[in-house]
């Protein structure tokens, strides 16, 4: 990596950006302790990662009202719009993923077990820290505009859920060993973890090659 790079991702890792990252991290973590240690399943990892998609989502309306800044009207307009729009994308794939689950698991799955709960939980804390540190206190909102902010998440999302669904069907193929099942969630933290710096090293002027 060009001495250049390095800086450049050093400058995108400063400051509140490294605290989201930070917490980003450790909450993926969860889900590979919970492979590795308490015989979570490829059911639970993809329920939960849906269930981020929603948070996403959630928090991106009030991020689309922020961009808007002074034209409250256009704001309110485009964030309406937004919920219509993500929501059948977020419940559309929701339906393939629990499509998935059926083929998944062996027994009767419980949507609203603990260990759902608690990711969600923890998730909703990480994009909330990012949401607080660098969307509002490093003034990201600033650089953008509602139309631009309304699309955000899609790109993102998009690629990052290919890779775990085809992932899936990989682990489901071949029986769900242990290994591969902490290996998507690896792979996803890092996957997750790269578009996370690009966004916020974007969102705040810096580029990143």
């Amino acid at each position: 990596m060009a001495t250049s790079e390095v800086v450049a991702w050093a400058r995108a890792l400063r400051g509140s950006t490294f605290l989201a990252a930070a917490v980003l991290v450790a909450v993926n973590l969860v889900p590979l302790a919970g492979v590795l240690f308490w015989g979570w399943d490829v059911a639970i990892i993809l329920i939960s990662y849906w269930l981020e998609s929603g948070i996403i989502g959630l928090i991106n309306i009030p991020k689309i009202l922020l961009a808007a800044r002074d034209n409250s009207v256009m704001g309110a307009a485009v964030a309406g719009f937004f919920a219509i729009h993500y929501g059948g994308f977020w419940l559309g794939h929701g339906v393939f993923v629990f499509f998935i689950v059926a083929f998944a698991t062996s027994g009767p799955f419980s949507f609203g077990g603990p260990q759902i709960l608690l990711i969600a939980l923890l998730l909703l804390l990480s994009h909330g820290i990012s949401f607080l540190f660098n969307y509002v206190g490093r003034k990201e909102y600033l650089n953008t505009n509602p139309m631009k902010q309304m699309f955000q998440p899609y790109g993102r999302l998009v690629i990052l859920h290919v890779t775990i669904i085809f992932g899936a069907f990989l682990v489901i193929g071949l029986g769900q060993p242990v290994a591969l099942v902490a290996l998507l969630v690896i792979l996803k933290t890092g996957v997750d973890l790269c578009f996370h710096l690009r966004e916020h090293a974007r969102a705040s002027q810096v580029t990143v090659v």
